[in-house]
């Protein structure tokens, strides 16, 4: 069990970059060529395989790498590509790598080979990566005007992936920006709308045979959360509130997908909540949208609401 020690110094990590002498003496010999005490440490005390990784000290690494003067890529290219399991040890040393490139934006936004290497990262299906790119890109849109920067490059990867959508990469992206800390700080509330409008429109149109992919699960599972988010955080009577209102009410109008469909609803379900802050007005008029939209049944006389198969035959929640 961790004491308040422990979480002190891990803080610390993050803050100020690596402080463990052993580490920082592993990294000067790994820019140097020789990566093996730097695998060997990482991999030691990234706290794998486990539920909580060590993301802290990813963060350190983040840290300790953006202070470099020497070039860093070469290294960063050569832990990333670490071949390993998600049940090992081993699989923190490409966790800390994805820190050191999300280091680099901060440094420089126009950083293309980071922005390429961040890309690959969000599709990488193993749990602990993806628990960890996750934590690397909240961090950084924790600082002024990176959630815009994020933003702005997400909408950039939907349309270089236009032809064959990488569903993990807009999964995570999608959970990233239903936060509440994210939220907070992106200026662009119409590019977010913009991202869910083709994130739903990305789940439209995919193939029956994406039923079976894990990462089309995930983002079928983010997008309502990150809907509900995007609408609340808009607040019930601002300008804004009403611009994002109208994008949702109008979602629902155009929503004919099933699992379209099962997303919005659920995304209502979660807006009636109290915490949520929006007026009974607006969840009846998503709710009436979504049921004018949905397909006239063959014939509305055998219909039996809730005896049909599957979700499509139940009335809206």
């Amino acid at each position: 069990m961790k004491t308040r020690c422990d979480v002190k110094e891990e803080r610390a990590y993050s803050t100020y970059g690596l402080k463990s002498e052993g580490l920082k003496e592993a990294l000067d010999k790994a820019l140097r060529g020789h990566l093996d005490d730097l695998r060997r440490l990482l991999a030691r005390h990234g706290n794998l395989p486990s539920s909580r990784p060590n993301l802290e000290l990813g963060a350190a690494f983040g840290v300790e790498i953006a202070s470099q003067k020497r070039d860093v890529t070469a290294l960063l290219t050569t832990l990333a590509a670490t071949r390993a399991d998600a049940e090992t040890a081993d699989v923190f040393v490409p966790i800390a790598a994805a820190y050191g490139w999300v280091a680099l934006l901060r440094a420089s936004s126009d950083n293309q080979a980071a922005w390429n290497a961040l890309h690959e990262f969000l599709a990488d299906e193993r749990a602990p990566v993806c628990m960890g790119v996750q934590d690397a890109c909240v961090r950084l849109c924790g600082h002024p005007g990176q959630s815009d920067r994020l933003l702005t490059q997400a909408l950039h990867w939907m349309d270089s992936d236009d032809r064959e959508p990488q569903f993990g990469v807009l999964a995570l992206l999608t959970e990233i920006f239903g936060k509440k800390t994210i939220l907070a700080n992106l200026a662009d509330k119409s590019g977010l709308r913009t991202f869910l409008s083709r994130g739903l429109a990305v789940v439209s149109d995919a193939p029956r045979s994406a039923s079976r992919l894990d990462s089309y699960r995930r983002l079928l599972t983010a997008l309502p959360g990150c809907i509900a988010a995007c609408v609340a955080s808009a607040g019930s009577t601002s300008p804004l509130a009403q611009a994002t209102q109208a994008w949702l009410k109008n979602e629902c109008t155009i929503a004919h997908h099933a699992p379209v469909r099962d997303g919005l609803s659920e995304a209502i379900m979660q807006l009636r909540a109290s915490a949520r802050g929006q007026a009974t007005g607006a969840l009846d008029g998503f709710r009436a949208a979504l049921a004018g939209s949905a397909e006239p049944p063959r014939d509305p006389t055998r219909i039996r609401p809730g005896l049909g198969r599957g979700r499509r035959s139940r009335q809206i929640r």
